[in-house]
């Protein structure tokens, strides 16, 4: 297994002093360090500064002092001094090396790091237990050595040693030599101050303004003075300082007519004219300067300080007047039209006009268009002889494409037929809970698994507590909600440790403290010819609306005293206090006194009858066992939902069938031995330094991996990366390879995998990205993940949730940019990557899977609500039937 290494802490310190002289002038080298103080004399003076220095360390013993000598160079000047009065005396001397702080960044821009440049001519070699960088928090206050650089470490002459500060692992992108700080170290933050200190004593330091962060704060040139904080340098960790290059503001001139659609689909039943702007820099319009106009002359003014970004998009509704509700699928940001409205017909003319001169125009023929426009975006006009011509899709507020020629027929179908079971299946352990809502739009359908028959699906409803059953053999339909109930904590086999703040792990029965399954990922396997599911109970507390809170902390809520004697006991931090529960059981009334507490998740795994929804098995708290034991215990996890089970995936082995099961909160994935239901039993945890967050866990058979052995395929959101994992004939695994992609946290999240091109394909919404995408990967050789090309997402919609794969075609699950409106599912071939098909499906689709026929294409549309609650759509499911090619 790659072995990422931590750096070295020091050992005890101990206090002694020592001297600088620095020399100018004279051909030899200089140090200059503007924090420390200079001087423009060419004459050297000395420095005493107060030193923490290891005993190990030290020439002498702790009561002594030494003297070390510096006869550097700084590219910045041609002579400094650093002085101080010293009132000890030398021991020895020793030369310092010309190395200064360069560049840092503590927010913006992904990881924060400290850059060091070596000013002198001469590569340096670093010697054990001697440099470090650090922050003036854990200097001062904290009185730790900070990130010390390794012995045999190298920095070139005029070159550059980066330090990833907050990382565990080499970021995307960033040099192969960068140190990282590992678990546990500092991050920069506002206000702070970056420290090079060698034995414990600041060599150069540099703060920025308190409450401000800096991306980036930099020397310019390299070495020299610092930069202006007001003006951030680019980014380039590793690398050659620089200022970022300004460009041309936008003019007129860029603004063109990007799209006209006058008669559009059912989903797109509005016209609209799209404008873009084909500079980088936005473009704001003047108070009764611009105007689009029709064939007719009839005039829809552009508002002033209206902005469209730099290769942004605007939407003008033209026939839609200002007092009127936006249509539906139309961006949010649309402009209306104040002076009544006029439609977009056939044999059109639309103008944009700017002061009366005409900026830019489009006509067509005697035709309806959906759409006409310009492909690529700011481009040429594409071909368009009459209306049987292939045109672009519309894409309002997004970019142009053109119209796949694969048609997709979708079947959406929604919970409504159960709203009159809603109080039968809340006695049973289902919750229909949010602000004025109904069952069919409280449900949140999350990830969806299909059985080998391609006849039956099940999806998790997860904030609900229940699993759906769809029938897919005929007309699909819904015919079942399987309520999950609540697992008891005061049982035997279930004890939890519901506290981050009693120093331990402890887990111990707590009476009338229940789990709510909550489950998220779903996967599907068949024993004996009965159909079950597994499920990771992950949980999930609604905390992101802005006027619906449903998690309390136990000490902020009141016990029944007849249900908990020690109420006032179990309310402090070190027992139940920390502990999140739900305020509302089954209904939006928050209850005001508590006989039984309702946790999030039930910290475990289930196996459930795919048939009755009957729990077969559940791993108690099994999961955080052995966690524990392989010392990736969440503690501080403890009052919310542990080891937080995310998702699952099974598969077989030789004669052995496996679940593996994504712990996000420990940063693991346990394995485990399922294949007598009667005696499941724990293999393995595999744990690879690095990986944060295991949020895709994708199985690949012998027979479908690349080189005949069973894989495993990891993906972790919160550090970015892909891991494969690569079993022997017994079920045993290692580590085989692992790759980061560019984007920062959730730059990797689900992946799917092509035996025909042996290509792995990465959903990617990294924070750091302008827009998602798929990253393509080349699996053929699994000991040496590579990233082949990435499918560009940013034309069909907002940020992609699924990703799967069937016979040569690779299906992705995109929400809107408002997730309220109807999401997308894009088809592309996987040999090279072209559009096959797009359609509608309901809003928010979380999760969407091939059935194993290679007929359908399901999703599970999660239908969440709008952050103020005032609009919930309604949960579904959506069922694309594929045609035969």
């Amino acid at each position: 297994m790659t072995l990422i290494q931590q750096l070295p802490r020091w050992a005890a310190l101990t206090a002694v002093s020592f001297t600088l002289a620095a020399c100018g002038g004279d051909g030899n080298n200089s140090f200059n360090s503007s924090s420390l103080g200079s001087s423009s004399s060419n004459s050297s003076s000395s420095v005493s500064l107060s030193s923490s220095v290891s005993s190990a360390d030290t020439p002498s013993s702790a009561s002594s002092s030494s003297t070390v000598t510096s006869s550097t160079t700084s590219s910045a000047q041609s002579s400094s001094a650093l002085s101080e009065s010293s009132s000890s005396s030398s021991v020895s001397s020793v030369a310092l090396p010309a190395l200064v702080l360069n560049e840092m960044r503590s927010d913006g821009g992904g990881y924060d790091y400290i850059e060091i440049y070596n000013a002198s001519n001469t590569d340096y070699t670093f010697a054990a237990n001697e440099w470090a960088v650090n922050d003036l928090k854990g200097f001062s206050e904290d009185k730790v050595p900070g990130i010390v650089i390794p012995a045999g470490t190298v920095i070139t002459a005029h070159g550059f040693l980066l330090v990833a500060v907050d990382q565990t692992a080499v970021p995307f992108g960033a040099p192969t030599n960068t140190l990282i700080g590992g678990a546990g170290e500092f991050g920069l933050g506002r206000g702070d101050t970056a420290l090079l200190t060698y034995k414990g004593e600041i060599i150069d330091e540099k703060g920025w303004a308190a409450g401000s962060h800096v991306n980036t704060f930099g020397r310019l040139p390299d070495g020299g003075e610092w930069h202006d904080q007001t003006e951030a340098l680019v980014a380039t960790p590793g690398t050659i300082n620089a200022l970022p290059v300004v460009n041309p503001p936008a003019t007129q001139s860029d603004i063109v007519i990007n799209e006209v659609v006058s008669k559009g689909r059912a989903d797109i039943d509005f016209d609209y004219v799209e404008l873009y702007n084909k500079s980088s820099q936005p473009y704001v319009f003047a108070e009764g300067e611009w105007a689009l106009s029709d064939s007719e002359n009839t005039a829809m003014p552009i508002p002033g300080g209206t902005t469209i970004p730099g290769h942004g998009f605007l939407v003008l509704l033209p026939d839609v007047a200002v007092d009127a509700s936006l249509p539906t699928n139309a961006p949010a940001d649309a402009v209306l039209n104040s002076t009544g409205g006029f439609g977009i017909g056939k044999n059109e003319t639309i103008t944009l006009i700017r002061f009366e001169a005409i900026i830019d125009r489009v006509s067509y023929g005697n035709f309806h268009v959906n759409a006409y426009g310009r492909f690529p975006d700011g481009g040429e006009l594409i071909a368009l002889g009459d209306g049987t011509a292939t045109q672009l899709y519309a894409s309002p507020g997004l970019k142009n494409f053109m119209t796949p020629a694969m048609n997709l027929t979708v079947t959406t179908m929604n919970f409504s037929a159960f709203n009159n079971d809603e109080t039968t299946l809340e006695n049973s352990g289902f919750r229909v809970f949010g602000l004025n809502a109904d069952l069919a739009k409280d449900v949140e359908p999350e990830y969806i698994a299909v059985a080998a028959d391609s006849k039956t699906a099940w999806v998790t409803l997860q904030e609900n507590n229940g699993i759906a059953r769809i029938n897919l053999d005929g007309t699909p339909a819904i015919t079942h909600i399987f309520p999950l109930g609540f697992k008891d904590y005061g049982a035997a086999g279930n004890e939890i440790d519901p506290s981050d703040r009693d120093n331990k792990i402890e887990f111990a029965a707590r009476p009338n403290v229940f789990g709510i399954y909550q489950p998220d990922g779903i996967a599907t396997f068949n024993d004996g010819g009965m159909d079950y599911v597994i499920t990771a109970n992950e949980g999930d507390v609604r905390d992101y609306y802005t006027n619906f809170v449903e998690g309390v902390k136990v000490s902020d809520i009141t016990l029944d005293e007849s249900d908990f004697p020690t109420a006032s006991e179990l309310k402090k931090n070190e027992n139940l206090g920390r502990l999140v529960v739900t305020q509302f059981a089954a209904s939006p009334t928050a209850e005001t006194l508590y006989s039984t507490l309702l946790s999030f998740g039930a910290r475990s795994f289930s196996i459930w009858n795919g048939t009755t929804g009957a729990q077969v098995y559940d791993s108690g708290n099994d999961l955080e066992v052995q966690a524990n034991a392989a010392g990736v215990y969440p503690d501080d996890r403890s009052d919310a939902k542990g080891v937080e089970p995310e998702n699952l995936t099974v598969g077989v082995i030789g004669s052995k069938r496996f679940v593996f099961v994504g712990l996000e909160r420990a940063d693991a994935v346990a394995v485990y031995d399922i294949t007598d239901l009667g005696n499941i039993q724990f293999s393995q945890m595999l744990i690879t330094q690095g990986d944060d967050a295991p949020e895709g866990i994708l199985f690949i058979s012998a027979a479908d991996s690349p080189n005949g052995n069973p894989l495993l395929v990891v993906s972790n959101e919160d550090s970015g990366n892909v891991t494969v994992y690569q079993s022997d004939a017994n079920g045993d695994f290692s580590f085989a390879s692992r790759l980061v992609l560019e984007g920062g946290t959730a730059a990797a999240e689900i992946s799917a995998y092509d035996p025909i091109t042996k290509r792995l394909f990465v959903l990617n919404n990294g924070e750091l990205l302008a827009n998602s995408r798929i990253e393509v990967l080349d699996l053929a050789n699994p000991a040496a993940l590579s990233l082949l090309t990435t499918i560009d997402l940013s034309p069909y919609g907002g940020g992609i949730n699924s990703v799967a794969v069937s016979n040569g075609k690779v299906a992705g699950a995109l929400q809107a940019v408002d997730k309220t409106q109807q999401g997308t599912v894009v088809v592309f071939d996987t040999t090279n990557y072209t559009l096959l098909g797009i359609a509608k499906v309901g809003a928010l689709p979380d999760m969407l899977t091939f059935s194993p026929d290679g007929k359908f294409i399901l999703t599970a549309d999660e239908g969440e609500a709008k952050d103020d609650y005032s609009y919930d759509p309604v949960g579904s499911i959506s069922v694309i039937s594929l045609p035969v090619l």
